[in-house]
């Protein structure tokens, strides 16, 4: 879990350094909402009250209820399906999602990057 928390938070600092989260993002103080995966393996759905629209710097934690089997998707509110790309910008490999965690995502204004760890690397 520590480890985790240190590689969410250099992920984090790193796409702030590289202007991929907006400049208004702060990783200190920043809401981070909370969702279950409603879906199946690579749809993912939320249902999130507060949100209203993706903007750059959002920050998800989501349970997911399936592993991932290749590129997925996240789709929150019903707002439309925004990709999940990994801090290099590749689509998640077979079961990088585990549903035995919670994946840490950050909409870049394009995507969501996956700041957790691959879950089985």
């Amino acid at each position: 879990m520590k480890r985790t928390f240190i590689a969410v938070l250099i992920t984090v600092f790193v796409l702030f350094s590289m202007g991929s989260i907006s400049r208004r993002y702060n990783p200190v103080t920043a809401l981070a909402y909370y969702a279950v995966d409603t879906a199946s393996n690579d749809t993912y759905l939320a249902q999130i009250d507060g949100i209203g629209g993706y903007n750059a710097g959002l920050f998800v934690l989501l349970n997911p209820v399936t592993d991932n089997t290749g590129a997925a998707t996240l789709n929150i509110n019903g707002l439309g399906a925004q990709s999940l790309k990994t801090v290099s910008g590749d689509d998640p490999v077979d079961s990088y999602i585990d549903a035995s965690q919670i994946v840490s995502l950050a909409y870049d204004g394009t995507n969501f990057v996956i700041m957790t760890p691959d879950a089985n690397p």
